[in-house]
Order: C-alpha cells, then structure tokens, then sequence
C-alpha cells in the first residue's frame, strides 16, 4: 500500500505541470484554450482523469483530459504506483478565482486562476494539491500558436 505522502507527491506533480507554459493543446497554451471554452457562469473546467469525463466537453478540453490521463498513469508508474490503488483523479480549473496573498507574480497578465488536483486512493485517503496562476483566455488572433 502506497503512503498517501507518495500521492501527494503526485498531485503536485500534475498540478504543476498542468499551470505549465509547455502544456499545450493544438500549438497554444492549454490553460487559455481551457479559460475560453470555460462554463459560465462559474468559469470553470472539471477533468476526471480516470474515466476520461470532461466538462466543458469541448475538442479542446477533451484533449486535455487525454493528455492528462496518460501523464497521471505515467506519473504512478514512475513511483511505483499501481493503477488500482487509485479511485478517483480530478483536476478542476476554477478562473477568475480568489488567490491567497502573493501566491501569483504580478509579473503576469491576465485574470487569476486555481489548478486543483484531487486523486483518492482505494483506501479512501485524498492527496490535493494546489497550483495558481494568471491567463487570458485564448481569442482568435490574439496570440500564435506554436510552429510544427
């Protein structure tokens, strides 16, 4: 049985490889894809990793729940995790979202957000794990995509 230190470890993993500037969807940045097909009126996106549930159900949040799914089933067997110590993997992007004091740079633009992470053994025990940042949402034309 795996320590429940061992899952945080990681939730934060995912957590902050999903906030990451190379976690990206169709040659742009995953999080800003993820903000413009963001339910109103919460603005936000829920991913449920292990049955492949996406709400939004957009193309690109689809994709991300996919990516995602298999980063996880690599990130266990990485620590030697087995598949079924594991009932449950969400990640929720909450946007425009209540940030504690300096846990976003200024140095970024755009509106506040939350990356949580929640995975849940078969034990019942739960590893969450936080990750802030800022993001516009991705409009037509306003930024590049990737090359190739």
């Amino acid at each position: 049985m795996t320590k429940l230190k061992t899952f945080n470890h990681v939730a934060a993993g995912v957590s902050q490889s999903f906030i990451s500037r190379n976690n990206d969807v169709g040659g742009y940045w995953a999080l800003g894809e993820l903000y413009k097909d963001a339910s109103a009126p919460d603005d936000a996106v829920q991913l449920q990793l292990l049955d492949g549930v996406a709400i939004p159900s957009t193309r690109s949040v689809c994709q991300v729940a996919k990516n995602y799914a298999v980063f996880l089933q690599r990130a266990l067997a990485d620590k030697g995790i087995a598949s079924d110590e594991l009932a449950d993997a969400n990640v929720c992007i909450q946007f425009n979202a209540e940030a504690p004091e300096g846990a976003i740079s200024m140095e970024y633009q755009g509106d506040p957000f939350v990356c949580t992470v929640t995975l849940r053994t078969a034990q019942g025990k739960v590893a969450v794990a936080k990750a802030y940042g800022r993001c516009l949402r991705n409009r037509w034309g306003m930024f590049a995509g990737r090359a190739g």
